[in-house]
């Protein structure tokens, strides 16, 4: 007879299980009797009056900003996470400035669809002509008779005459203050650059009195680079308020409805914030969770107790038990995006896994990964540090849904800069006093005007060149910054190029000067790509035209050579020289070119002739892109031609390095 032996250990996690299933039982059982608490659970709006409202140090700061009849901004962001109490605070501000004779409006940018430009004006003004109380007038049918009379006019400028002459010069009120929620959507509707240039330019009237009675405040979940993507503007127009966290000594609102379930409410409610790091909607459902179960008879267990409510009821399941999908909806800010994207959450995740492992990093404000993980709620901002938000967001989000997420993100992703498209184009325009000679090249033309005509063809080229793939159309840019260089110490552009015509007029007012200076605007190219083009994952061209060698060749090179290290491969960037004239040095630029003295750590330099390449603008910036750059099928015919030497060469290095 075998001898029977007792597991003891598995007869304890039975009985554990049996336990836990007991408590959540009762935990439930009591939750129904406790089902009313006085916390929102459901997301959305405060109500003005509701008694759990917590006050912010933005609270303050908005009011103060709307307020004031004496600042010199007229514009305010209030850019954060969803879920925050962006439109909370909108809502109590507003009241609070209805009552002291100022006219408050809000606008939701969601709520007018999928608007145009030209139809964005109308329907603000619309908007606001719907709240502004104007008992002589009658504002909608105003501005219906008003808004056509003048249709040459821009509507924008119709918008700001209206708003000026029909409304802030009839209305009684010591202000109007527009609010003006989810501004993201101007991103999805690509309004953004457009109406945020106009309030900069009301920003900047600062003779026009009249406008001193009108603020904006702006709300929404965007980044500050999201909403300014054109170079022509800069976000540096207004003020900015951050929300913050809900502080212990601020959220004494919270206790109440935590006294019928604890005789320790204060405690009760820092354990609670001990999870939830002050997030508002979580803080709210962790508050309910806790007044709406078990009482907490011993003091010396409320750590347990809510430890156990947060993990059972939040963390374990997530995915099933995600209230209004706040948790989801962070995953999906890194998830669902288009595949052009995928790289640039990729490097922000990797960020996140830095700080979530290791300890918090000092913010950057020009590090767009430092604001797309503000912005995605998983990170707060502490005297200056990012850190993990709250100890919530760090079990769900742990090194494992990092990995998992890593790998979605990676599957089936398209190699970046694989091809031409999606690309900041740079070109750069020697205007040294040598443009002015004429040579076997430009025939009658001086080189200067021989190199209008060709430009002229090459930006309608790219401007023009597109691919559609998946039903989706793609294209190198939408327009082509342009400076020209010569002198040392004045950088000639940005001149925004979206018309190949308008070359004809950049040509006129930039006549050829002195001497060939290109480093400080090529430096100045390369930092606005940095900044901009790399963080969105966008390549980068920069064309060069010229007539011989630099007055700056070192620093040239030094330019080039600092590009090489803040890139990963050579097909994010393209530095294509054409070169015009009988002065330039062919064979040292083709060195550059192959990279055969292994000047560059990167084959990132492209060099042809403009007289030779035509039409082929094109294939001069596909060149690049080949996985073997060195390749010397690609060498073009002239070189054959001209220089069989170097071909040879080529040769012996490419057998060399095999």
């Amino acid at each position: 007879m075998k001898e029977f032996k007792l597991d003891l250990s598995f007869i304890k996690t039975i009985f554990q299980n049996l336990l836990n299933t007991l408590q959540i039982a009762l935990g439930e059982f009591m939750s129904m009797l406790n089902s009313d608490s006085i916390y929102q659970t459901e997301g959305g709006t405060l109500p003005r009056d509701a008694p759990t409202y917590v006050e912010r140090e933005a609270d303050g700061q908005l009011y103060q900003f709307a307020r004031s009849l004496t600042g010199n901004s007229r514009v305010c962001f209030v850019l954060a996470p969803r879920q925050t109490g962006k439109t909370s605070l909108m809502v109590r501000t507003a009241n609070c400035l209805s009552e002291e004779n100022l006219v408050c409006v809000r606008i939701n940018i969601h709520e007018l669809g999928g608007i145009e430009e030209r139809q964005l004006w109308f329907s603000l003004l619309s908007e606001i002509c719907r709240q502004v109380p104007l008992p002589e007038v009658n504002l909608p049918q105003q501005l219906e008779e008003v808004w056509n009379r003048q249709p040459d006019l821009a509507p924008a400028l119709r918008f700001k005459n209206f708003l000026i002459k029909e409304i802030l010069e009839k209305i009684a009120a010591e202000k109007l203050v527009i609010f003006i929620d989810e501004i993201q959507d101007l991103v999805d509707l690509n309004l953004q650059n457009v109406f945020i240039g106009f309030i900069r330019s009301l920003s900047d009237q600062k003779n026009e009195p009249r406008l001193n009675k009108v603020a904006f405040v702006l709300l929404g979940v965007a980044k500050p680079s999201d909403l300014m993507t054109s170079s022509s503007y800069a976000l540096n127009l207004g003020d900015r308020i951050e929300l913050g966290r809900l502080t212990p000594e601020a959220c004494k609102p919270l206790r109440p409805g935590l006294e019928k379930v604890t005789t320790a409410p204060a405690r009760t409610l820092e354990r609670i914030l001990y999870w939830t790091g002050g997030q508002p909607f979580l803080t709210q459902i962790v508050c309910h969770l806790v007044a709406t179960g078990n009482n907490i008879e011993d003091g010396a267990q409320i750590e347990t107790h809510v430890d156990a409510l947060v993990t059972q009821k939040i963390i374990i399941d997530w995915r099933r038990q995600d209230r209004q999908s706040h948790l989801q909806e962070i995953e999906n800010w890194f998830t669902k995006v288009e595949s052009s994207r995928k790289s640039e959450k990729l490097k922000t995740l990797r960020l996140y896994r830095e700080i979530l492992t290791q300890s918090p990093i000092d913010f950057r404000q020009n590090d767009p990964r430092h604001w797309d993980l503000l912005i995605s709620g998983l990170v707060a901002k502490d005297d200056g540090q990012l850190q993990v938000a709250n100890q919530i967001y760090a079990q769900v989000f742990d090194r494992n849904w990092i990995n998992k997420t890593e790998t979605l993100l990676e599957d089936n992703m398209p190699e970046p800069f694989s091809t031409i498209y999606d690309r900041d184009v740079f070109m750069l325009i020697d205007q040294s006093a040598s443009m002015r000679l004429k040579d076997a090249d430009t025939g009658n033309q001086t080189r200067y005007g021989y190199l209008e005509e060709v430009i002229m063809g090459h930006l309608f080229t790219i401007l023009s060149e597109q691919n559609k793939e998946n039903n989706v159309i793609k294209k190198i840019c939408d327009e082509v910054t342009v400076y020209f260089f010569s002198s040392k110490r004045n950088i000639e552009g940005p001149h925004l190029v979206k018309d190949a015509m308008r070359v004809r007029s950049l040509f006129l007012e930039n006549p050829p000067r002195m001497k060939t200076f290109i480093a400080p605007t090529l430096e100045k190219c390369i930092d606005t790509w940095l900044q901009t083009g790399k963080p969105a994952n966008r390549g980068a061209f920069f064309i060069i035209y010229t007539d011989g060698l630099f007055d700056d060749e070192g620093e040239f090179m030094e330019c080039i050579s600092k590009t090489c290290e803040k890139i990963d491969g050579h097909k994010e960037v393209t530095f294509l020289v054409l070169g015009l004239g009988q002065e330039i040095d062919k064979e040292k630029f083709l060195e550059l070119d192959f990279n055969t003295n292994k000047a560059l750590p990167f084959k990132v330099l492209v060099f042809d002739l403009v007289n030779e390449i035509e039409e082929e603008i094109i294939k001069c910036l596909q060149r690049q892109l080949k996985d073997d750059p060195a390749d010397e099928s690609v060498v073009p015919e002239w070189v054959k031609r001209e220089f069989p030497g170097f071909v040879e060469k080529l040769k012996k290095v490419r057998s060399q390095n095999a």
